[in-house]
């Protein structure tokens, strides 16, 4: 209907700088999802390969994809520039060299409900050697408060060890976002998704609903910021 695209469940906010080998590849995992509720905000960071024309070339194809070009000011820059124009109910951020598994989102919106303020998902890792599947045999959902929601946030580790500050395994509520006009701080280049977490998380009713489900497979590169 008319409606689902004025608001849709889901905005995907996608920052994209040099990631052209990739980039194909995490965008069809999106478009190819089982939800279909969602848009993508494509955020092209100033790339100096063919990655912003990829992005053009899907905004064109598929009227829930946008395109945003901006000057090189990093991933926090780019994120941000995604929630403001985001329209979502939810957030959801994804790297650009994954990908997100083909029920990945369906996983996650099942866990939507009125008290909860974050839903998080379970994910597979890739190293350079090829798959390293998930560990979690059988699947378990469970509930966390806001104070534990802080401590193992902040502990990085908790079930499973897949808490951490990663932004790819959560949805996040985009009017608690604004509300307390809370954005990635671009001074700062390691951990700046953990701090946007924190602050989140401090903010909310904090509960957190979590599915060991993995929704994401994120893919270990030696060359990416973290590695």
């Amino acid at each position: 209907s008319k409606n689902t695209m004025i608001m849709p469940k889901i905005s995907i906010i996608v920052p994209v700088y040099n990631t052209e080998p990739y980039l194909c590849r995490c965008i069809d995992s999106i478009l190819g999802q089982s939800f279909t509720d969602f848009e993508l905000l494509l955020v092209d960071d100033g790339s100096t390969d063919g990655s912003g024309a990829i992005c053009d070339a899907y905004a064109a194809k598929d009227s829930r994809a946008r395109m945003f070009h901006k000057e090189n000011g990093g991933v926090s820059s780019a994120r941000n520039l995604g929630l403001d124009n985001a329209q979502g109910e939810w957030v959801y951020f994804v790297d650009s060299d994954d990908e997100v598994l083909p029920d990945g989102l369906l996983t996650l919106v099942n866990g939507v409900s009125d008290e909860v303020d974050i839903v998080m998902g379970g994910y597979e890792e890739v190293d350079g050697q090829g798959e390293t599947p998930s560990t979690v045999v059988e699947y378990e959902q469970f509930r966390l408060n806001k104070r534990h929601s802080v401590i193992t946030q902040y502990a990085g580790y908790g079930l499973y060890g897949l808490y951490w500050g990663y932004m790819w395994v959560r949805l996040l509520r985009r009017d608690l976002i604004n509300k307390n006009a809370i954005r990635f701080d671009a001074n700062i280049a390691i951990k700046e998704d953990t701090l946007f977490i924190m602050q989140y998380v401090c903010r909310s009713n904090g509960i957190t609903q979590y599915v060991t489900r993995p929704v994401y497979r994120y893919y270990k590169r030696p060359d990416s910021a973290m590695g």
